[in-house]
């Protein structure tokens, strides 16, 4: 997984006081005497690792799409046009159902709604989970959920279900998005 805006902040504060010590004995004859030590107390360090775009829930929220995504592809559910249910899904029905369901995240149903919701990059730099669209940006007309190896899962056409498909130069996506999070 590629790592976005990723921050860490070190602070480190170590510090060391010296603390006198005095005591004072008295010995048999009565003469009492003094003397001066002293105690070095060390505070010690605190390191705070702040993360800005968390790699680690950018990590979790692509697996949890992924993972939806394949189980959805294995329920036999059909392409219905308009559809966001499991009784019927078109293809910007399932990225947004996955994406609304795995994540919290909502896309909208329609490709170019989405198209404005993510981050675009070229198809060969996809990362699992991110989105493909078909057609020019501005006026796609196909989206699907890239989940690696190159294959991703869509609600094709009428007559098909939800499906795992490979990337083939025959239906080559136009470009890739991250989903803003």
């Amino acid at each position: 997984m590629k790592f976005n805006k990723s921050i860490l902040a070190i602070t480190s504060a170590a510090a060391f006081t010296l603390t006198p010590m005095i005591s004072a004995s008295a010995n048999a004859a009565g003469h009492t005497s003094q003397s001066v030590s002293t105690s070095a107390q060390v505070y010690t360090s605190t390191v705070q690792a702040t993360s800005y775009g968390s790699d680690t829930a950018t990590d979790s929220t692509s697996t949890a799409v992924v993972n939806l995504a394949k189980k959805l592809a294995s329920q036999s559910i059909p392409y219905v046009w308009g559809g966001e249910s499991l009784q019927g899904m078109d293809c910007s029905g399932l990225t947004d159902y996955v994406y609304r369901e795995a994540a919290g995240i909502q896309l909208g149903h329609y490709t170019v709604t989405q198209e404005s919701k993510v981050t675009k990059k070229a198809v060969a730099n996809a990362q699992p989970g991110d989105l493909l669209f078909w057609g020019a940006q501005g006026a796609s007309y196909h989206v699907a959920i890239y989940i690696g190896n190159n294959q991703y899962v869509a609600a094709p056409q009428p007559g098909q279900n939800v499906s795992v498909q490979t990337i083939n130069s025959a239906f080559m996506p136009s470009f890739a998005g991250t989903v803003n999070r």
